[in-house]
């Protein structure tokens, strides 16, 4: 979003539109880190994972999730701060104050609660499933 963009943006003060320009900049250093990052090191790492994995004796359907795992969530992470960088930029191009409007939809806890349900995700593909108990118990 240009500079010009926030400055026309209705109800903003000029210290507001400098904390959006410095927010929405360091959002955009740490995408651009994280890509970074990933592109130098992912690769490396899964193929160590794959190479420790297979001198286990694990099987192969579990490296490859684990690979699919991880490599899924090297992108969401990316697609989140791309979300995040696009909800306030249409939120301050909206005609409305950029504090009213969309305000009430807002949940400062999304990024979490995706991340809790990835790990939970994992969790459960990494779990082995457990025998239902019996109960031993005599009546």
């Amino acid at each position: 979003m240009a500079g010009s963009d926030i400055m026309n943006a209705p109800g903003m003060t000029k210290e507001m539109r400098n904390g959006v320009i410095a927010a929405l900049d360091a959002l955009s250093n740490w995408r651009d880190e994280i890509e970074s990052v990933n592109e130098r090191c992912l690769g490396k790492v899964l193929d160590q994972i794959a190479a420790v994995a297979r001198s286990m004796g694990w099987p192969d359907q579990a490296t490859r999730t684990t690979r699919e795992y991880l490599e899924r969530t090297s992108k969401v992470q990316i697609e989140m701060i791309d979300q995040i960088t696009d909800g306030w930029k249409q939120q301050l191009k909206s005609t409305t104050a950029p504090m009213a409007g969309a305000m009430l939809e807002f949940n400062p806890l999304a990024p979490w609660n995706f991340w809790l349900q990835a790990a939970e995700m994992w969790q459960r593909t990494w779990m082995p499933e457990m025998p239902p108990r019996r109960d031993t118990r005599s009546h």
